[in-house]
């Protein structure tokens, strides 16, 4: 066995552990799987939920529910563009889908957000919503996973905001008969 080899597996073994970092008390570290990871910034994070993935994009679209599924197993959607974070938080089993959803949606509430859709969200009828303010959208989708319940928030802040199309003044509307 080479030498080095041998020095490496030394080296390895009487290295001091990393030390654990400090924490304040009561200050709670987040828990996730990776470093990079962060909360929503507009929904809070609930008490012993600990995130489990997320996604950040500075361009993308998210495909949101708008209204619920109809006989068919549509339902109505809204296709939004632009800087997209997902977060996905799992919590203690405590926590029911239906608290996590009317706890989610009293807070955006209270932030002035609008709910253009509250109810059972895609084909799986789990508790959730669809809400707006200005040209920031979120979904909240409340979901079970085996370690207990969770939530994934889907945030996009839209390239522009919508504006409703605008009738044309009379003076500017087309006179007569066309031909094209």
């Amino acid at each position: 066995m080479p030498a080095w080899i041998v020095v490496l597996a030394l080296a390895a073994q009487t290295a001091p552990a990393s030390p654990a970092p400090s924490q304040e008390p009561g200050l709670v570290r987040p828990g996730h799987a990776n470093a990079r990871c962060k909360d929503s910034p507009i929904v809070p994070r609930f008490e012993g939920c600990t995130i489990r993935e997320c996604v950040e994009r500075d361009y993308d679209e998210a495909e949101l529910q708008a209204g619920p599924v109809d006989g068919t197993g549509d339902f109505p959607k809204k296709l939004v563009e632009g800087q997209l974070s997902v977060v996905t938080y799992v919590c203690p089993t405590g926590a029911t889908l239906e608290d996590i959803a009317r706890r989610s949606q009293a807070a955006l509430r209270r932030g002035g957000f609008t709910v253009v859709y509250s109810g059972d969200m895609y084909y799986n009828q789990l508790p959730g919503f669809t809400a707006r303010k200005g040209r920031q959208w979120v979904q909240v989708v409340s979901e079970p996973f085996d370690e207990g319940t969770g939530y994934t928030v889907t945030a996009v802040r839209a390239v522009a905001e919508e504006t409703a199309p605008r009738p044309r003044p009379a003076s500017q509307r087309p006179r007569g008969k066309t031909t094209d």
